[in-house]
C-alpha cells in the first residue's frame, strides 16, 4: 500500500476551513505556521509579544488589522541568554501572568525531543506557539542554511500545526541582498523554511526608511507593506505598543523612557519610606519593580542616600 491509497482523500472528504479560522490576526497572523523573520535586533521578539498581547486581551485590532480570534494562553520556547526576563518585562502586567507558558529550547539532537514538545503542547493546548528563535533551536552540528536542516526543522513543527495549535517561528534574515532578502524567501533557510509555512513576516527596519512590516501569506486578501513604529507603554513599562504610520511620514524620536531604576528612585524621593537602609528598599520595592532583590539593591546604591532623617538622590559629584 502506498501513500495515495493509504492517506488519499477525496476533495469532499477534507474539511473546509473559513477565512476566518485560517487567521488569528486578518492577513498576519495564521492558524497554520507562520514565519517571523528579521535581522537582529529588529524588533521581532516586540512583535511577537505586541501579536500575543492583542490575541489575550481580545483586542479589536493590531495595527490596524482586525484581531478575528481571541486565546487564552501562549506557550513561548525561547533559546537567546535572558530572554525569558526579557519577555516577561515585555508582557508584564500587559496580561495575566497565568496567560504565559516560558520554557527553554535545547535540542539535543535526540530524536524523540520535538515529538515530546509535541506532546507537551497538545496537552496544554495553547492558542499559539511561539519558537524564538530557529536559529538557536538547533541540534549541535546542524547549519540552517543548510535545506536539509530547514527541511527537518518544519517536519518536526508540523505534527504542532497539524493537531490545530498556530507557530509563529522566529528566525533572522541572512546577510547580503542575495538569496534571502525577497519577502517569500525572507528568513535563513530561504525556500526550504517558506515552502513549510503558511505565511511570512519579514520585519524590516532602516534608519532611513524607519520600520516596515511585509507579509506573503497564503488565503490573505492582500499581502501587507506597512509602515509601523514602536514604542514603551511608559516610563516604567516596556511593554511595547505598536502602531501603524503613513508611508513617507517622519516619525518624530520620542524621548527614551527613563530606567527603571531613575523612575523608582523619583518614587522613593516623593514617599519617603520608613526604611533607611538600601537593603530595606529593596525588600520594599523589589515586587514592585518586578526585579530581584540583588538587583535593586545594587542599582540604588551610589544613586539614593539617606541623610538627615530623609531619602535624597546622590549628587554626581558625590556619586
Amino acid at each position: 500500500m502506498g501513500a495515495i491509497k493509504n492517506k488519499g482523500r477525496k476533495l469532499h472528504q477534507i474539511e473546509r476551513v473559513p477565512y476566518e479560522d485560517a487567521f488569528l490576526i486578518d492577513d498576519l497572523l495564521t492558524t497554520r505556521t507562520t514565519v517571523l523573520s528579521g535581522e537582529p535586533k529588529a524588533g521581532k521578539t516586540l512583535l511577537a509579544a505586541g501579536m500575543g498581547t492583542a490575541l489575550i486581551n481580545g483586542e479589536k485590532e493590531f495595527l490596524g488589522q482586525p484581531v478575528l480570534q481571541k486565546i487564552d494562553h501562549i506557550v513561548f520556547g525561547l533559546t537567546d541568554d535572558g530572554a525569558p526576563e526579557e519577555l516577561k518585562e515585555r508582557m508584564h502586567d500587559a496580561v495575566p501572568d497565568d496567560a504565559v507558558t516560558i520554557f527553554p529550547v535545547e535540542d539535543p539532537g535526540d530524536p524523540g525531543y520535538w515529538p515530546g514538545i509535541c506532546s507537551d503542547l497538545m496537552d496544554i493546548r495553547p492558542g499559539l506557539f511561539v519558537l524564538d528563535n530557529v536559529i538557536g533551536s538547533l541540534a549541535p552540528g546542524e547549519d540552517i542554511s543548510s535545506p536539509v536542516t530547514a527541511q527537518r526543522i518544519m517536519r518536526s513543527l508540523r505534527p504542532i500545526s497539524d493537531a490545530g495549535i498556530p507557530i509563529l517561528l522566529v528566525t533572522h534574515t541572512p546577510k547580503g541582498t542575495g538569496e534571502g532578502m525577497s519577502v517569500a524567501s525572507s528568513p535563513i533557510g530561504g525556500r526550504a523554511i517558506g515552502a513549510g509555512a503558511r505565511g511570512l513576516i519579514a520585519l524590516r527596519n532602516s534608519g532611513k526608511r524607519g520600520r516596515r512590516i511585509q507579509t506573503a501569506i497564503n488565503r490573505a486578501t492582500e499581502d501587507l507593506d506597512i509602515h509601523v513604529t514602536v514604542r514603551r507603554a511608559g516610563e516604567a513599562s516596556e511593554v511595547p505598543v505598536w502602531e501603524r504610520t503613513e508611508p513617507g511620514l517622519r516619525v518624530l524620536r520620542l524621548p527614551k523612557a527613563k530606567p527603571w531604576n531613575e523612575a523608582l528612585i523619583t518614587q522613593i524621593v516623593e514617599e519617603q519610606p520608613e526604611e533607611t537602609s538600601h537593603a530595606g528598599l529593596a525588600k520594599r520595592y523589589a515586587p514592585t519593580v518586578g526585579k530581584k532583590y540583588e538587583t535593586v539593591r545594587q542599582k540604588l546604591r551610589g544613586l539614593v542616600e539617606h541623610v538627615d532623617g530623609r531619602w535624597v538622590r546622590t549628587t554626581p559629584s558625590t556619586a
